[in-house]
Order: structure tokens, then sequence, then C-alpha cells
């Protein structure tokens, strides 16, 4: 799988959101709140969010950004729309779209999954409403400059197309600026996923070199330390830069009080139904009409954890930092 982008395909995706974009605006015009609060997932690199997005939308309670929605990104509401008349049981004809409809696979490459229904990162859509920096700008520069009106009602959109189905989707890209996000989004539950830090350094370690063909060269989310982290050996690097993203949440965290839900992909790997009922309840919590249907997902899952070589480096940095700059705390 080839990770650099299809020029074509960005020309044409640009044209035809682009011809929609007028369509979408006015919808917004005529949208008010969302029925339920929209679930905003958080953390580091590496941390299971993909293979978590995938079990939540397999569960058909939620609604999310899939590969196909996610190319309407000036229009999601209208790809919504296009997406429910392919995708819904209710609107089939004689297996027009049988290829579509089926039920796609637990797994992915560096996030990135296959398929018409599967999840997506969604981050073209959150690029919409700011051009977000490399390294994290502050959290007054992000509260000037980010379009928290419209979001917020491409957010009720959304959730009303998918029929009043809480929207969760990936928020990483704006895991430096928790507070304002909380300050301006009524309708927002996080949902932090965290893991162990040694297994995530690992991943990351082997992302750089799938995805940029170097461990030496820098991959994912640059932390506000990243000058910190620059010039450093690669453990160092990249334990720096998980472990800065992680302390950034954990010391925010407190500003979003109940709206907050932290649990960890071993926990979840674990007992993958106490983690629905988690978040489930904490929606009910904000939205006592909300109805908690039944579990009928996986009862565990197999944790990826392939110890290697590097684990003794990678331990020996984490604990540079937290020697540093102090122990995490969840």
């Amino acid at each position: 799988m080839s990770y650099k982008k299809n020029e074509l395909l960005e020309y044409a995706l640009k044209e035809i959101n682009s011809l929609l974009k007028p369509v979408e605006i006015e919808q917004i015009s005529k949208v008010g709140k969302p029925k339920f609060p929209n679930l905003f997932l958080i953390g580091g690199p590496r941390c299971g969010s993909t293979f978590f997005t995938q079990w939540a939308a397999d569960l058909d309670i939620f609604s999310y950004p899939s590969n196909f929605l996610s190319r309407l990104y000036e229009a999601p509401y209208l790809g919504a729309l296009i997406y429910n008349i392919v995708t819904k049981p209710e609107y089939q004809y004689r297996d027009e779209f049988a290829d579509v409809n089926v039920d796609f696979k637990l797994n992915s490459s560096i996030g990135k999954t296959s398929g018409f229904k599967a999840p997506h990162e969604f981050w073209y859509f959150w690029r919409r409403f700011m051009n977000f920096p490399e390294v994290p700008f502050s959290e007054s520069e992000f509260e000037d400059q980010f379009d928290f009106d419209t979001f917020q009602k491409e957010l009720a959109l959304i959730q009303k197309a998918f029929d009043d189905k809480p929207f969760l989707f990936k928020a990483k890209i704006a895991n430096w600026y928790l507070k304002p996000l909380n300050e301006n989004i009524d309708d927002a539950i996080f949902l932090h996923l965290h893991r162990d830090p040694i297994p995530m350094t690992r991943s990351l370690l082997k992302a750089r070199e799938k995805w940029v063909g170097s461990r030496e060269k820098w991959f994912s989310w640059k932390p506000r330390e990243y000058n910190l982290l620059k010039d450093l050996d690669v453990y160092h690097q990249v334990a720096g830069q998980i472990y800065f993203l992680e302390k950034e949440i954990l010391t925010n965290r407190k500003c979003l009080g109940s709206k907050y839900l932290s649990f960890s992909y071993e926990e979840f790997c674990e007992n993958p139904e106490r983690i629905y009922f988690m978040i489930t309840s904490k929606i009910q919590e904000f939205s006592p009409d909300f109805s908690i249907p039944d579990y009928k997902g996986d009862k565990e899952f197999s944790p990826s954890n392939p110890i290697s070589e590097d684990d003794k480096h990678i331990k020996k940095a984490f604990e540079f930092f937290e020697n540093k700059y102090g122990e995490l705390v969840y």
C-alpha cells in the first residue's frame, strides 16, 4: 500500500467538494443542536484508536466517518445522505450495492483502513476549520482561529443524517486544545484512549520505517516540545513524543470535567463490553432519553504487543522523561 497522496484524486475531490459546498452551507443555516453528544476520541499515536473505531462502527449504535464520507469533507451532511442510500437495508434494491455492503475487517495499516464503509481519520474535515500548524501553537491562538460555529453545526448535521446516532470520530489533531474546545463546543464527550507506552513507542518506531522509510525521520503528531526532542536519538524522540502528548492531555483533563472518560487499550481488549457500557452510560448521563441497546460485540480481543530488541532502549528513554518531568498518572 502506498502512503503517498494520489494527486488525481486530490484534484477530483477539490472539484466535487467545491460544487457541493454551497448546498451544504444552505443546510448549515437551518440546523439546530444535535440530539445527543458527539464523541471526540483523543490520545497519542499508535494507541489502538483505529482498531477501537472499527469495533465501535461495527456495533451500529454510533455513527462515524467512513472512507466514503471522508471524501466529501466540505459537504459531509450530503455525503452522509448518499452513504445512507447506498448502505442502509431499507434502501436496497436487488443487490445493486452488494459489493459495498460487506462487513469490514478489524485490521488497518498505520491508521488506514480498507473498504467503503470502514472508518477514516477524517483529518481533511478538521482542517476545514483552521490551518493547523505543524507544531501546536497556543490555546488562545486556536480559539481565535478555529471556526467553532460551523464545526458544531456540521457535527449536528452529520448526526441528524445518521438517525441521531452519536458521531464518534478521532480528535487527536486537537489534543493540545482541549480547554477551548470544551468551552466552545456544547455537545461533546472526550474519550481518552491510552496505552502502555512501551508498545506505543515500539509501534511508532515501526511506523516511521513503514511510512517515511526510516526510523530517523519524524512521523505523526509533533508535541509543543518538538524542539527539545528533534536532535535526540530515535528512542528519546519517540518516547518523548508519546510522553509529552499524553502529559498534555492529562494536564488538561480537569478542564473537561464530567465530559472526560478515560480507558486503556489493554482494558478495552480485555473487556470491550465494559468499555461499551462506560461510553453509553456517559452519553445517557448527559442525555437521559438515550437508549442503551444490549451489547452484541466481541467479548475480548488479543492485544497487540510483540516484544522486540528495542524494548530495553525504549523503556530507558521513557524513564528519562518520567524522572525529569514527572510520572504519567491516569
